[in-house]
């Protein structure tokens, strides 16, 4: 187990921007599971911290229990769909971090409980648009609740599990599932929460299903393949990208289809675009108490002009990493509630992440990360 701050090759770090921290694991699930909890059990019960003073909030006298209780009770009926080697992983998390592991399944399974995260903005180019011909991701991930704590506690995952592909996955502590990552053969994904009709209980959770993915899938094709095989709980546009072709997944619970780039160029936010999935639109949340964002943050509406904004942005353009962080922070994209912002090539193996101090924190520099190099 190896954890460091990772600096960028090209320049010091910036005070004001520490470092992002890295965690190298490799082993068997419980292995990688326990060193994960060992290593990050301040920060995994910093996070079970803010939760608890969220709910307390939410239930005036009845104090926090209650509401945690209720969502452990209900992330557990989502257990024995957990493929056999994550269960192990969250398990050893838990015994590292002297947590329950109720704790660590709810913090995987929060989302799909939820599924109010509807902010996200995501764009694959390549071909005409990119220098020479390779694809480029870049994404941001906005939630609702929790910023600040989520942008102090962003951690780079390193992981070589006893079986599969080795992957690296921008997350917090505790986390074991992937929303935003790429494994070593060079395929990167960016999960998007989608409004869907089609929900479950009885599926794999979403960023789980997608870390089962990364680990399996060598090609966008096979990844593609075993998550359209396998039930999900809620809806999702997940972005994929290798080094020569990109596409788009448009998830339910238990159906989906693959959208393809259009002259080298993908788009994706949070409403389903194809004509297949249309009749599975769900109805986008209210706003949460004490979010940050507007009510509007909350509609299709706000989806549907961030897609044309994206549009507005890349028309015509020549896209450069440095080129997709600007406009990964352009304000009619990025929101209070961006708490992650990166940029992928999965050709040469780099990433570039946000280090804003606070949301939205694809305003503030981005460190380039050599993976595998």
């Amino acid at each position: 187990m190896r954890f460091r701050a990772l600096s960028s090759p090209e320049k010091p770090p910036i005070t004001a921007h520490p470092p992002l921290r890295l965690l190298e694991l490799s082993g068997t699930p419980r292995e990688l599971g326990r060193r994960h909890g060992q290593a990050l059990a301040p920060e995994i019960r910093v996070l079970r911290r803010a939760l608890l003073t969220y709910l307390a909030r939410l239930s005036l006298y009845g104090g926090a229990l209650p509401l945690y209780s209720l969502l452990v009770f209900l992330a557990r009926r989502f257990w024995p769909y957990i493929p056999f080697p994550l269960r192990e992983e969250m398990t050893g998390v838990a015994r590292g971090a002297e947590v329950g592991l109720g704790t660590i399944l709810l913090l995987n399974v929060l989302d799909d409980l939820a599924n109010n995260s509807p902010r996200c903005s995501a764009l694959a180019a390549g071909e005409k648009y990119t220098g020479d011909g390779s694809f480029l991701l870049g994404r941001n991930l906005d939630y609702p609740l929790f910023t600040d704590v989520m942008v102090r506690q962003q951690v780079l995952f390193l992981l070589e599990p006893a079986q599969g592909l080795p992957l690296a996955s921008l997350a917090w502590p505790g986390y074991v599932g992937v929303c935003t990552g790429m494994n070593r053969a060079g395929v990167a994904l960016a999960q998007l929460s989608a409004m869907s009709l089609d929900r479950s209980l009885q599926g794999v959770p979403a960023a789980l299903r997608f870390r089962q993915a990364l680990e399996a899938g060598s090609t966008i094709k096979a990844a593609a393949s075993l998550l359209l095989q396998t039930p999900g709980t809620i809806g999702n546009n997940l972005l994929l990208c290798s080094p020569r072709e990109a596409a788009v997944l448009e998830l339910s619970a238990r159906q989906g289809v693959i959208r393809h780039p259009e002259a080298g160029l993908l788009l994706t936010t949070n409403h389903y675009q194809s004509q297949v999935m249309a009749p599975l639109k769900g109805r986008f949340p209210p706003r949460p108490p004490f979010s940050p964002l507007s009510s509007y943050h909350f509609t299709e509406a706000y989806s549907q002009t961030r897609l044309s904004r994206l549009e507005e942005l890349t028309a015509g353009a020549r896209l450069t990493p440095g080129k997709i962080q600007k406009i990964l922070a352009d304000p009619g994209i990025a929101n209070p509630g961006t708490v992650v912002s990166a940029v992928f090539s999965p050709y040469a193996k780099k990433m570039w992440v946000a280090r804003g101090a606070r949301p939205p924190v694809s305003q503030g520099p981005f460190q380039e990360i050599s993976l595998w190099g």
